[in-house]
């Protein structure tokens, strides 16, 4: 049962790290405007669980109003149903499309994609599963500085896989979006 373990961290890494060199590539020629976005909030898996969540993502503008996002968050939790202390990971990946709506003193967007997401608990061997979805998602952004927005942003993931098949999670985000062309 370790080595299937195993295996199965390995191809995760594997992917994780495709996705990275691909999209590093890929933004290597960006003329167009490019932004990335940061910040904190949290994640409720399955409406049972709360996680602490931090995020990048890589914004790239295709067309007027229309950005692309590919990113990640990586949550953290250390409750336990015994009452005891044992982390637990939750690692979403979020491809997809935003939407924006511009006006005078805000950002409005609303954004839809695919989201792969890796929950595991480090100190259970076979505590290991791989949910992937669409999602939804609106937002609000707010310029704060010329090349600086704060943004609050809800999602919703539909997640296929795991132990009960379909799954929901819920996050909330605010931060800080770095437009560096103009």
């Amino acid at each position: 049962m370790r080595i299937a373990r195993v295996g199965a961290w390995s191809r995760a890494v594997a992917i994780g790290v495709i996705a990275a060199v691909g999209l590093a590539v890929g933004a290597a020629d960006l003329h167009a405007q490019s932004s990335f976005s940061t910040g904190i909030g949290g994640m409720f898996y399955r409406y049972e669980t709360g996680f602490l969540a931090t995020h990048l993502t890589y914004l790239y503008e295709r067309e007027d109003q229309l950005e692309v996002n590919a990113g990640a968050a990586f949550g953290i939790t250390t409750r336990d149903d015994s009452g005891g202390v044992e982390p637990q990971f939750l690692i979403p990946v979020n491809l997809g499309l935003n939407f924006l709506f511009p006006n005078e003193n805000a950002t409005f967007l609303f954004g839809t994609g695919i989201s792969p997401v890796f929950h595991f608990n480090p100190s259970a061997d076979d505590d290991f599963e791989f949910l992937m979805g669409p999602y939804a998602k609106v937002g609000l952004r707010v310029p704060v500085h010329r090349i600086m927005s704060w943004g609050l942003e809800l999602q919703q993931d539909l997640l296929i896989g795991g132990d009960e098949w379909i799954n929901t999670a819920t996050r909330v985000f605010t931060g800080i979006t770095f437009t560096f062309t103009e």
